[in-house]
């Protein structure tokens, strides 16, 4: 499995109060406006994606495991998330077999992976 849980979400993860209040208003606004142009219908499973992502960043920080640990953050996105996403992509006429939703999954990371590293607290 790609291990695409990097860079961006490894910064999140080390300051997780500042990631929410500096990237959730980019993930549900950009983020959301490009799913609601492609795939109106999939905006608000993006969302819950997107909380799901950071979720598992925040557990594998806690953890100490956020590098290296892309596979198992991934497992737990797709556990949590993994039957709406199949039953949104079905929904919106697509497929929704366990490689449609991860590969799901790994553009959402991509899209939070997009946008700028938050800055850390002074």
């Amino acid at each position: 499995m790609s291990n695409k849980f990097i860079s961006f979400l490894e910064a999140a993860g080390k300051d997780f109060g500042n990631f929410l209040s500096k990237v959730l208003p980019y993930a549900e606004t950009a983020g959301e406006v490009a799913v609601a142009a492609f795939a109106p219908a999939l905006g608000p499973m993006f969302n819950a994606t997107v909380s799901a992502v950071v979720t598992a960043e925040q557990a594998a920080a806690a953890v100490g495991k956020q590098t290296g640990s892309g596979a198992s953050k991934l497992a737990s996105v797709v556990t949590l998330m993994g039957p709406l996403i199949s039953q949104g992509l079905k929904d919106a006429g697509k497929a929704s077999d366990d490689t449609a939703v991860q590969g799901y999954v790994n553009s959402v990371v991509a899209v939070l992976n997009a946008a700028p590293a938050p800055s850390s607290a002074s």
